[in-house]
């Protein structure tokens, strides 16, 4: 069974999972709990996180919030992660993140196939329309219903014409795991 990949809803769109993905980040590198310099690395991690944030708010993203619960959060922020001005300042500060940060890495040729996979899924069960992945991130969050994204490098852009909550398009994802 091929990975599903992370779905947004209305609302909760790519913000929602750059900051998931920072926070994967921040946990991931922290390691095991019963590690002896945890609260060490917790405590460089937290500073990582701020310095990252002073860093976006220094390069042109002046409502780029602080770490908050051991992460960031950007939903409700208004801040457009495709923007020029984001991805300037993303990529003078994402050295300050442990890893990088997310959108360091790019996706690999079987994710790209994963997600191919599942978009002519979505299609044979009955979402006309449903887009192929992209290489090119969107200029904007306006227009799209779901919007995905799987490193720096591959893009799933549903339009608003698509409705995620129709009946066809919720037993689609479950026949297709896009949920």
């Amino acid at each position: 069974m091929p990975a599903a990949p992370v779905t947004r809803r209305p609302g909760h769109l790519l913000p929602a999972l750059l900051a998931a993905a920072v926070c994967v980040v921040a946990i991931a590198a922290c390691g095991g709990s019963g590690s002896s310099n945890h609260k060490s690395r917790k405590s460089s991690h937290a500073n990582a996180f701020l310095a990252f944030s002073k860093c976006m708010r220094s390069h042109g993203v002046p409502n780029f919030p602080d770490p908050s619960g051991g992460g960031l959060n950007l939903n409700g922020t208004g801040i457009n992660p495709f923007s020029p001005s984001f991805r300037a300042a993303q990529s003078s500060c994402s050295k300050l993140l442990p890893g990088g940060g997310p959108g360091s890495h790019k996706a690999s040729e079987q994710q790209k196939q994963q997600l191919l996979a599942t978009a002519e899924c979505m299609r044979r069960h009955g979402v006309t329309g449903f887009p192929d992945p992209t290489t090119k991130p969107p200029t904007s969050q306006q227009g799209y219903s779901i919007m995905e994204g799987l490193g720096s490098n591959l893009f799933l852009l549903v339009p608003n014409t698509i409705d995620p909550n129709s009946p066809v398009f919720k037993h689609a994802s479950t026949a297709c795991h896009f949920n």
